[in-house]
């Protein structure tokens, strides 16, 4: 007992652990629309066991995901095992969380911050509410973001394999491992990597049966697969009717072409010596412009970026503001699927949104002119 109290940070994380196990209950039986969609696929490898992973039809996700919804299969009853998985990951990216913060803090105080990520709500409803996997490849995004801050680029890169093995939206962070291979942090042949792990990956798959092109072309099939500027996403082209469609959809991304080359190019001439604050910075920075001047995008791709303005506001707390801000737009963009609000409200996130990536460019510019 006196252990305990010399140290109330374990006390406090004890009551949280109890309060984030009380509210992830409560939201498990929410239902959506997704969650009966990944339900035939769970009832599908039910029904055909592993031979049923050799099918490239059934689902549009990739082996490293179905290879955890077949095991599921085998314990667990479809709601739970949905809803188990991305919730798994969600202490990996606690655990992330926790060594990101032992850069700069103490064990209780990095324990304390891990609880606390654990509290935040779109990671409570992505996951354990809504059953997707965002937290997925989030998760080896932060595993990634760690190892750069700590030097490790090769453990980097294959984390950031993992993480496009679970789904196409890790490209998100692909501008920021652009800017450190520019900036000489990264060497350019670790960028195989990538294409290795995914295809290792998927190699259970293969032999079983799968087609290889099936893994191929498997995240090209999903681009084409809504038209749509903005599907709730809290970015600028909510606001666009989509009857603009075409030819909206080309000049956005003329535009985010055009952006991504000058922000590169002033990255690069800022040399190659690089601060802890700029690498941080220049991920949030990635994680946030990508997905809002990208047309297309959906109500959960600021996931990575709710994620990284938490990890990132524990090591320079100048930034509070940006998390909590980011928590309140996602979660009025989640509200309009999970919840039935009216899209409108979508409006009132891309306003925040459009002001924090005013913010974050700002502030990571701000980062080149300083020396460390």
């Amino acid at each position: 007992m006196n252990i305990l109290m010399k140290r109330p940070l374990w006390i406090l994380s004890f009551f949280l652990v109890i309060l984030i196990m009380y509210i992830r209950f409560q939201v498990l039986i929410l239902s959506n629309g997704d969650l009966a969609l990944i339900q035939t696929w769970y009832n599908f490898l039910k029904q055909n066991g592993v031979m049923g992973l050799a099918n490239g039809e059934f689902s549009n996700y990739p082996p490293a995901y179905l290879y955890l919804l077949w095991l599921s299969t085998l314990f667990l009853d479809s709601v739970p095992a949905i809803k188990l998985i991305p919730t798994l990951f969600d202490v990996v990216s606690a655990i992330a969380i926790y060594k990101i913060a032992r850069i700069k803090f103490n064990n209780d105080k990095s324990f304390l911050f891990a609880i606390i990520f654990l509290l935040l709500p779109t990671v409570t409803l992505n996951s354990t509410g809504w059953g997707q996997i965002d937290s997925a490849y989030t998760s080896f995004l932060l595993v990634c973001f760690y190892f750069l801050l700590k030097e490790k680029p090769l453990n980097a890169m294959l984390a950031f394999g993992v993480a496009f093995s679970f789904k196409a939206q890790s490209i998100f962070l692909l501008p920021f491992l652009g800017i450190m291979f520019l900036r000489k942090q990264i060497s350019w042949y670790y960028f195989f990597i990538i294409p290795v792990v995914y295809i290792v990956l998927a190699l259970p798959t293969l032999f079983l049966g799968r087609s290889l092109e099936s893994i191929l072309f498997l995240y090209a099939g999903q681009v084409d697969q809504f038209e749509n500027l903005s599907r709730y996403a809290p970015n600028l082209y909510f606001v666009i009717p989509n009857e603009f469609y075409h030819p909206i959809f080309e000049i956005g991304l003329g535009i985010f072409f055009i952006s991504m080359l000058i922000w590169a190019w002033i990255n690069w001439k800022a040399g190659d010596k690089v601060t802890q604050k700029q690498i941080a910075f220049t991920a949030l920075a990635s994680a946030s412009l990508i997905p809002f001047l990208l047309p297309k995008m959906h109500d959960r791709y600021f996931y990575p970026a709710d994620v990284f303005s938490y990890a990132i506001a524990v090591l320079f707390p100048e930034i509070w503001f940006v998390p909590i801000m980011f928590q309140v737009s996602s979660t009025i963009a989640y509200s309009v699927f999970l919840f039935g609000a009216q899209p409108i409200v979508v409006l009132i996130g891309s306003l925040i949104n459009t002001a924090l990536v005013i913010v974050i460019i700002r502030k990571q510019l701000q980062s080149l002119k300083e020396k460390g």
